[in-house]
């Protein structure tokens, strides 16, 4: 299985899906660059990632060669398929590393955002690549909507 195929695929449930092909029923999908869960609703997501949970399968990971400690920024930013913060999301929360967007079925889909604690960057390309997004990104912003022209254009994000 190549390393592209790999990061799209994420536990959902009792199962395994690839995000790239479909997020079945799937609304709300958190990685840390190595692991990928998806639940059915923000809220269950949310209380995975406040239980404990999240940061004993990052351990994991880690022991298996995954991300190291300092790269992980936790809830650092959240993506949203609608305005308002609604319809699907995705939680990014590794830092210093490209993360592109189509890997996780995301590309070219974010209407509203939730930074977090470290502060992103939007690119309207692949691997950092074209324009970065004007709006603020910096850390603890949101919108609900993006500014004019960049509905449904970012594909990669880099968190800082």
């Amino acid at each position: 299985m190549d390393a592209a195929r790999l990061k799209s695929i994420a536990l959902f449930e009792d199962r395994y899906i690839d995000l790239r092909v479909s997020w079945e029923e799937a609304t709300a999908c958190t990685t840390d660059g190595s692991t990928t869960v998806c639940f059915r609703t923000e809220a269950e997501m949310d209380d995975y990632l406040g239980s404990g949970a999240a940061s004993l399968l990052a351990g994991a990971a880690r022991l298996i060669g995954g991300v190291v400690p300092l790269t992980a920024c936790s809830a650092s930013l959240k993506l949203y398929a609608d305005l308002g913060y609604t319809g699907s999301v995705v939680n990014l929360s590794t830092r210093f590393t490209t993360l592109n967007l189509s890997g996780l079925g995301f590309d070219n889909i974010t209407t509203s955002y939730k930074v977090g604690p470290c502060s992103s960057t939007f690119y309207e390309g692949a691997n950092l690549s074209g324009s970065a997004y004007p709006g603020n990104t910096s850390a603890f912003a949101q919108a609900v909507s993006m500014l004019s022209g960049w509905d449904n254009r970012v594909s990669s994000v880099y968190i800082s």
